[in-house]
């Protein structure tokens, strides 16, 4: 669908409104904070392959500026042949691309981590899989024409910050860039809404979504990374964890990248009947291209039983999955489940503590209460 002036003002106008008035509009989602708009999605709506966008999850750091598209254009620079300033109608030209993953906050699951740390308190729902299309950044950097020099992509975005406050910029290593990274303008076959990054926005599959710039104006070609508080300070993980608690410095860490293997449940009964058989039902994903296989338990994990995984998958996509569970005894039960990825790598019973409160990405559990 093409992205017109006037479908890109209606989506606009939502993001301009009020936290409190957009998810008025939106009754179901979870506002996290007031200024700028962050919304999470509750998990037991989390049930579908593609999350509509509607119910897709909102992260903002700085309230955008709201480009005219007659005069908005993506510039390319740096380590490059040929400097470019594309519009829309140019982007559209190059041979389109399109990718179905998962986009989760590196941050999803802070409000679970103990000790607590500051930021937005993310339970279970900032994360989403959608159907991004757009072109591939490889395509748009041969048209410039990469210097052997380059090594990094700096991107940038029209999302002010407030005073002094630093600004939101990232970059990412060209290798990955190159390899199946999209810049988009469509999600789920429709404009791409301005909350999430309209009139385009990065897609980066199976990282998480600090990598994932919105609203992105400019790209530049270097041989060294972007610099700032988050780049140096933000967004990066201990080179060796320590126990909960234990802080490190910038220089004893590095960038957040790929996603960890992670499973959730999204329905389950909360009662039900001894011998009687229920659905369990969720989602898992990881930074590896695909999900092995996902496991359910009701002993605290002394054994595992095989859930089935939904069919449709794509690379770096969420896997549905689904669980018979027939319950032996009364009592209270708890269900946990457990992914292991393309890779081997199998999802901890306990997620590793860091002080960002990262990639939370524990056995998740839920309560049953089970009758005679």
């Amino acid at each position: 669908m093409k992205l017109d002036r006037r479908d890109f003002l209606r989506y606009s106008a939502l993001a301009s409104l009020a936290p409190s008035a957009l998810l008025a509009a939106e009754p179901h989602m979870l506002q996290m904070n007031g200024y700028p708009l962050n919304a999470e999605t509750p998990l037991e709506l989390l049930t579908d392959y593609i999350t509509p966008v509607p119910l897709f999850f909102v992260r903002s750091h700085w309230i955008p500026r709201v480009p005219d598209l007659k005069t908005w254009r993506l510039r390319v620079d740096g380590d490059v042949a040929k400097p470019l300033a594309l519009s829309l109608a140019d982007l559209r030209k190059l041979p389109r691309a399109e990718a179905t993953c998962v986009l989760q906050c590196a941050g999803n699951g802070r409000g679970l981590q103990n000790p607590p740390m500051p930021g937005v308190q993310w339970r279970y729902g900032a994360v989403g899989n959608a159907r991004w299309s757009g072109v591939r950044v490889r395509d748009v950097l041969a048209r410039a024409g990469v210097k052997s020099s380059a090594k990094h992509l700096k991107l940038f975005g029209s999302d002010d910050p407030p005073g002094k406050v630093p600004p939101f910029h990232r970059s990412i290593e060209l290798a990955k860039a190159m390899d199946d990274c999209i810049l988009a303008f469509e999600m789920n076959g429709q404009p791409l809404p301005a909350q999430h990054g309209a009139p385009l926005r990065l897609v980066a599959p199976g990282w998480a979504g600090d990598h994932w710039m919105k609203w992105v104006t400019r790209l530049t070609l270097s041989a060294a990374p972007q610099t700032g508080f988050f780049m140096d300070t933000a967004y990066r993980w201990p080179n060796t964890p320590g126990a909960p608690g234990v802080a490190f410095k910038p220089e004893e860490m590095h960038p957040v990248t790929e996603l960890a293997v992670k499973s959730n449940i999204t329905t389950a009964p909360k009662q039900a009947q001894a011998k009687r058989a229920y659905d369990v039902r969720g989602f898992a994903f990881s930074g590896a291209p695909d999900i092995a296989k996902v496991e359910v338990s009701d002993d605290d994990g002394a054994t595992w039983k095989r859930a089935e995984l939904d069919a449709r998958h794509s690379p770096h996509a969420w896997r549905l999955w689904h669980f018979r569970w027939t319950p032996v005894r009364a009592g209270r039960a708890t269900l946990l489940a457990r992914a292991t990825d393309s890779r081997g790598a199998v999802q901890p019973r306990q997620t590793v503590w860091n002080q960002s409160g990262y990639l939370y990405n524990g056995w998740h559990s839920v309560e049953v209460e089970v009758k005679g």
